[in-house]
């Protein structure tokens, strides 16, 4: 695949992240404290993004490192997939 694929699709990889974090964080505090649990999540799949992009970016094995990044958008998807 080609480099501008991996750039596009990691760069929103990274936005649903943040956004979703966001949503989640702001929206589940109770009495103005904000959700630990997911300032954690958030944190962990922005690490992993982080990593896989950067493995993609500088390694040789782009589409395998790809294929993590997939597996990593599986959080983002599955509490949308309950509300459908």
């Amino acid at each position: 695949m080609s480099r501008t694929f991996h750039h596009a699709f990691n760069i929103m990889t990274g936005m649903l992240i943040l956004i979703e974090g966001g949503i989640f964080i702001f929206t589940n505090n109770k009495d103005g404290d904000l959700h630990f649990r997911s300032i954690v999540m958030t944190g962990l799949l922005l690490l992993a993004w982080g990593i896989s992009y950067y493995k993609q970016i500088t390694g040789e094995k782009r589409t395998e490192w790809l294929i993590v990044t997939v597996i990593i958008t599986i959080p983002l998807i599955l509490p949308f997939l309950f509300f459908i």
